[in-house]
């Protein structure tokens, strides 16, 4: 298939699945382009595109965080995400991605069994801010900053809008966050200004169909959207990682 079309198909797939859901952009996005992209270039597209999504979600839904909440999450996980990067020096990337894989897997089946109004009891922000401090570290280890968050926010009692507000802004912060480091060490791959050109329209259009979604379901149906799509991760990343993992 032609790259670029290749290229266009990968984002609005992605920017669809963001906009219903919230969540996994990078992770649908970043297979596809790393087959024919450089990693500089493609991380730097996920990136950019996946700030643009973010973005786009939480203006349109007018649901914003609470305020404690966003910070309890954000301050840690900015702090997490450089000691995950410094961690890559000792651990075993595949390891994290298959132990994170299955954790997905089985939070997945392990929720869906739960009420559909269950709620932790033990919510607050100390918690909030260790899941957000694990998120950054998973994030600076295997680029997974934003599947704690949302399986968190999962149980917190919040409804999907809030939901998405909260592990919305945090994947936000995290994304430019990891943009700035990433532009601070490497040049501006030359082909990303053309890539962006072609990719970012898609990612507009392809946002706002998800998010026309979003709005004609109910929060049982997200609920088990979120659940499905958190368990599909979980498989990929699992997969993914496990021949490395076998061989390593």
């Amino acid at each position: 298939m032609n790259e670029t079309l290749l290229l266009l198909l990968c984002m609005g797939c992605a920017g669809l699945i963001s906009g219903l859901t919230g969540f996994a952009f990078a992770l649908i996005a970043s297979g596809t382009l790393l087959s024919i992209r450089s990693p500089v270039e493609a991380t730097a597209l996920v990136l950019v595109c996946s700030i643009l999504s973010q973005a786009i979600s939480l203006l349109r839904l007018r649901a914003w965080p609470p305020p404690g909440t966003a910070f309890a999450m954000i301050l840690p996980g900015l702090v997490g995400a450089p000691i995950g990067i410094h961690l890559l020096h000792g651990l075993d990337p595949q390891v994290v991605k298959v132990a994170i894989g299955l954790f997905l897997v089985l939070y997945s089946g392990g929720v869906a069994l739960l009420r559909a109004d269950y709620r932790v009891g033990f919510g607050n922000r100390w918690s909030d801010g260790a899941v957000g401090f694990l998120g950054g570290v998973l994030g600076g280890i295997a680029g997974l900053s934003g599947a704690l968050p949302t399986a968190w926010s999962l149980l917190r009692g919040w409804d999907p809008r809030t939901q998405r507000a909260v592990y919305q802004s945090f994947t936000l912060v995290m994304q430019v966050w990891a943009l700035t480091i990433l532009l601070a060490l490497d040049p501006i791959p030359p082909d990303l200004v053309g890539d962006l050109v072609l990719a970012l329209p898609v990612v507009l259009v392809s946002v706002l169909v998800g998010l026309a979604l979003f709005a004609r379901i109910d929060q049982r149906r997200f609920r088990t959207l979120v659940l499905a799509l958190l368990a599909a991760i979980g498989l990929t990343t699992t997969a993914l990682a496990l021949p490395g993992f076998l061989h390593g």
